[in-house]
């Protein structure tokens, strides 16, 4: 409740940094082992999004990123079923949380920032989903 309260008294570019940080730890566990073949995704697509993600905020990154987003979107794996082993869940929620980020920079919104926030954070610890 006091994270949620902390987000929401942050300028949008701020929700936007926090979300940007509290994803990026899932950088390197991410691109340390290349998508499933089948899922149509290059790890450097990935990183492309992490960098813009990171990138000062402005208009022609938050372009960058959302054409980025929506070259993603068009993977095979959005057509397809999925039933991932650990290595590739992480990778699916950490896609997600990529995605959510994009939606994040068209409509700011502290919900959308702490949803991206609390789930990277979920990633280190599945436990506390249950």
């Amino acid at each position: 409740m006091v994270q949620i309260e902390r987000v929401a008294g942050l300028t949008p570019n701020q929700q936007c940094q926090a979300a940007a940080l509290a994803m990026w730890r899932w950088r390197a566990p991410v691109l340390a082992f290349e998508p499933d073949e089948e899922w149509g995704i290059q790890s450097s697509a990935l990183e492309s999004l992490f960098r813009l993600a990171a990138a000062s905020p402005g208009e022609e990154s938050h372009h960058a990123y959302r054409q980025a987003a929506a070259a993603l979107c068009r993977a095979p794996l959005f057509a397809s079923e999925v039933d991932p082993d650990t290595v590739q869940l992480v990778q699916l929620e950490t896609i997600a949380n990529l995605l959510t980020f994009g939606e994040l920079l068209d409509e700011p919104d502290s919900d959308k920032a702490e949803q991206v926030i609390e789930s990277s954070n979920g990633l280190a610890t599945p436990s506390r989903r249950h």
